[in-house]
């Protein structure tokens, strides 16, 4: 009898630890009109950034690291998207909630508006009170690929 449990149990589990181990492919903001732009771009064309609030269950919280970021910014300086590349899963969705309220100074080329997107990353360190952070400029890991 126990066995047969084990048994089912085990093929019930089996497509719950492939799909938990397979790894996808994150999603991109870039879309093909906008320029891909370096973090140290990014930085220098953010005009106005948002706090980040404490996550929910934030009691007891102490936590520290770096987010990283990919943004699209339309030709008007507004986030239109954002995705993670890596950061803690307690303070991401606080940080993209924060980060989709973002302000960019426009990306001129030739005269002309243009959208833009790059990645941005945030040290940051939380506490049960509140999310302190600050970008960390031009890493040139963030750098897009040629």
């Amino acid at each position: 009898m126990l066995s047969r449990f084990l048994l089912v149990f085990v093929f019930a589990l089996a497509p719950s630890l492939v799909m938990a181990t397979e790894k996808k492919p994150a999603r991109t903001c870039c879309t093909s009109g906008a320029e891909r732009v370096s973090p140290k771009q990014v930085y220098a064309l953010l005009d106005k950034t948002e706090p980040i609030q404490t996550p929910c269950c934030g009691h007891g919280l102490h936590i520290e690291g770096i987010i990283v970021l990919a943004i699209a910014v339309d030709a008007d300086g507004d986030v239109t998207c954002v995705t993670v590349v890596s950061g803690h899963p307690l303070i991401i969705g606080s940080a993209i909630d924060s980060v989709r309220r973002w302000k960019f100074r426009s990306y001129v080329v030739n005269g002309l508006k243009k959208s833009f997107c790059g990645k941005v990353a945030l040290r940051y360190e939380a506490n049960e009170y509140t999310v302190k952070y600050a970008l960390v400029p031009g890493t040139p890991k963030l750098n897009f690929p040629e």
